[in-house]
Formats: C-alpha cells, sequence, structure tokens
C-alpha cells in the first residue's frame, strides 16, 4: 500500500500537566488529524498515476487509528491487482526487471497510449519486454504532495493549536 502517515507529538506531555483537559485536547488532536486527511486526500489523488484503471487513484482514502495520545492519520492507497498484490508501492518505489504478464499490459497501452487493436498486444508484449529489462522507474509522487502541501499542514496545525489555546486558557465559570 501506498501510505503518508501523520503522528502527532507532544500531546501525552499536554494531557499530563493541563489537568482536567485531556478530553478537550484529544478532540481537538481528532480535528486537526482529520482537516489534515481532507488537504491531503485530493492533493494525493491529483498527484497519483492513472495508469489503465484509475484504481489506485480511486481507492485513496484516509483513516484515523490509535487510540487517545497514540492517534495517527494515515492515507492509504490499498488498490490491489487480481492477485492481491498492492502495487501503489511498485508505483512509488519503482520495480526490479521482471517480465510481467503481457495480456494485463494490454489495457494500459490502450488507455495509456492511445494504442487499440492487435497492435495493442505486440506493443504490451514490447512494453513487458522492456520492464523485463530495466525494471519500472520510481515516482515519489506521495512525498511530492508532503512537500507542496507541508505549510498548509503546518497552518493547520497552528490553527488548531492557537483555538485550543484560547480554550483552555478562557476563564471558567465555576
Amino acid at each position: 500500500m501506498a501510505d503518508i502517515v501523520f503522528r502527532p507529538e507532544g500531546f501525552k506531555e499536554a494531557t499530563s500537566s493541563l489537568e482536567g483537559s485531556r478530553e478537550l485536547i484529544l478532540t481537538r488532536m481528532n480535528q486537526m488529524l482529520r482537516r489534515v486527511g481532507q488537504l491531503l486526500v485530493p492533493a494525493l489523488k491529483a498527484k497519483t498515476p492513472v495508469g489503465a484503471s484509475h484504481h489506485l487513484r480511486n481507492y485513496t482514502v484516509f483513516s484515523i487509528r490509535g487510540m487517545a495520545e497514540d492517534m495517527i492519520m494515515e492515507v492509504r492507497q490499498s488498490a490491489q491487482s487480481d492477485t492481491g498484490y498492492f502495487y501503489g508501492m511498485a508505483v512509488i518505489g519503482g520495480t526490479r526487471p521482471h517480465f510481467p504478464p503481457y495480456r494485463k499490459l494490454i489495457p494500459w497501452v490502450q488507455a495509456v497510449l492511445g494504442v487499440t487493436g492487435k497492435k495493442a498486444t505486440s506493443v504490451a508484449f514490447l512494453v513487458a519486454r522492456k520492464i523485463s529489462e530495466v525494471g519500472t522507474q520510481p515516482n515519489p509522487y506521495p512525498t511530492q504532495v508532503l512537500n507542496e502541501n507541508i505549510a498548509a499542514i503546518q497552518g493547520i496545525v497552528d490553527q488548531e493549536g492557537v483555538s485550543l489555546s484560547a480554550e483552555l486558557w478562557k476563564p471558567r465559570r465555576g
């Protein structure tokens, strides 16, 4: 799977030093993680290579895992091949030389290269042969997405921090 993991730190210390604020801090942390996920999913989809099926793009979601101070937000691309292989990692990291089933490349040849008919089969075989010689090149698009959105992510963290601070320090009615 192709994943982006966002793991905030320092909340354990904050919740232990600000007595009675644990629920508020954890709620705001969850909101912050959701906002980051809502930012990253469309950005990642926009940079995801389309290929023949759009599956990798269409299987892009975020989830928040863990409990309390161990929450992490993960953006996952979980598209699988017919054999159950999570092929996002091959797109991101590239592959070593191997001979893929050329018939599986025919839809890609048609969609990406625009070749149809019997010629698509021949071109798919040639592509498979080339992959058997050199593998496939890596496409580090998740890293590009993070680098392009780091300021926006920091902005979300800052906004939530300011909002949380204001909530924590406002006078309490007793």
